[in-house]
């Protein structure tokens, strides 16, 4: 199995994983073979890309730390919630918004229960972008990501569901938005980004108001754009004024939202976003919880195509959590660009003079630096 941009698939390949829709339902199941007309309805879907399988990455598995069916509940919940919060009917508004707390604290015991199942694979924690650019699965990879921070730092359940639904419900706000600059393909004006810096509080008095949800919780969401040094907002508060579930959903937040795609810009290449949040420690985030993130990260996931010091390509196979930055690699095509007949496996941490350069498909990576307070 292989990841790919969605320009390099052609008629004939195969499926490798599920592929959602931004609602959290199938479009279409692992294993289908790809016709022009699938591979235009993922165009229309904005996937960026898919994983594939072929007789060269045969026994290379992308696994997702939590199950198809976990994330696709999931993703329901929120987008259901959200839909129903902007209902215009009063009555149904008021019922959902009752029925919050339960919906969510089942949805997320799902995914905890999952992470708790999954303990050696969230080492490598890339591999869950479910290649979709919508708001709930955005939602639903923070929640993961900053789930693993708080098992790391040794949380017990209930911090574990304060942390996990905060960072579920971390962009509720947003509803709050006109609805013309929620459904915008360009980047915000600077005019717009002041208005969307409302969402923070607009989540926030919504969230407290629920009972059956902590108002942790609702800290997060308030939170999660403050800053260390004082430039975040809605109230620019500095070091220990900020909760920990909020720095660390921060972080995550800030870490998927580089690494996925945008309608105006590529996704930056998980290096890239790390570098970026090694240097926010002890100014914007502090220095353990971005070590504790970073910890989980695999800078080069499984399935990924990347390119050697040789010239040689090939596809990641394994990563060892404490080597991620040496995974052992599938060789597909020699140094001349040449497919190899006979792909073999080689493992960086014992091939001390081979390194990976860079990811051999241009089309899936932004290839700047991230610069910026906000980059994302």
């Amino acid at each position: 199995m292989r990841l790919v941009s969605l320009r390099q698939v052609r008629p004939g390949m195969k499926l490798g994983r599920t592929v959602f829709t931004e609602d959290g339902k199938v479009l279409l199941g692992s294993g289908m073979v790809l016709t022009e007309r699938l591979i235009s309805g993922l165009v229309r879907s904005q996937i960026d890309s898919i994983y594939i399988d072929d007789p060269r990455t045969e026994g290379i598995e992308v696994e997702d730390v939590i199950r198809p069916q976990t994330r696709q509940i999931a993703v329901e919940t929120i987008e259901k919630t959200f839909r129903q919060i902007t209902n215009s009917n009063k009555l149904a508004r008021k019922i959902s918004l009752i029925e919050m707390g339960l919906h969510f604290q089942r949805a997320f015991s799902s995914i905890l229960d999952d992470l708790l199942q999954n303990k050696q694979m969230i080492g490598h924690l890339a591999t869950i972008s479910s290649h979709s650019p919508s708001m709930y699965h955005h939602s639903v990879n923070v929640a993961v990501l900053a789930t693993a921070v708080g098992m790391s730092l040794g949380y017990n359940r209930q911090r574990l569901m304060e942390l996990g639904i905060g960072a579920m419900l971390h962009d509720i706000g947003k509803l709050h938005l006109p609805e013309e600059m929620l459904k915008k393909q360009d980047r915000w004006s600077e005019e717009e980004r002041e208005i969307a810096k409302q969402h923070t509080m607009h989540g926030f008095n919504l969230l407290r108001k629920q009972h059956d949800i902590s108002l942790l919780s609702a800290h997060v969401c308030l939170q999660h754009h403050e800053r260390l040094d004082g430039s975040g907002y809605p109230q620019g508060l500095h070091g220990k004024q900020i909760h920990e579930y909020a720095q660390i959903v921060g972080i995550a937040d800030i870490y998927d939202s580089l690494t996925s795609p945008r309608p105006w810009r590529k996704r930056y290449m998980p290096q890239d976003a790390l570098e970026f949040l090694l240097g926010s420690g002890g100014h914007l985030f502090e220095h353990t919880l971005v070590n504790a993130f970073i910890k989980h990260i695999a800078v080069f996931p499984i399935g990924s195509s990347v390119v050697l010091n040789t010239g040689e390509v090939g596809v990641v196979s394994r990563v060892d959590p404490d080597y991620s930055h040496r995974p052992t690699v599938r060789i597909i095509k020699d140094g001349r660009g040449n497919d190899v007949h006979h792909p073999f496996d080689l493992d960086l941490k014992t091939n001390i003079k081979l390194f990976i350069v860079g990811f051999e498909d241009d089309e899936l990576f932004r290839m700047s630096d991230v610069t910026g307070s906000n980059p994302a």
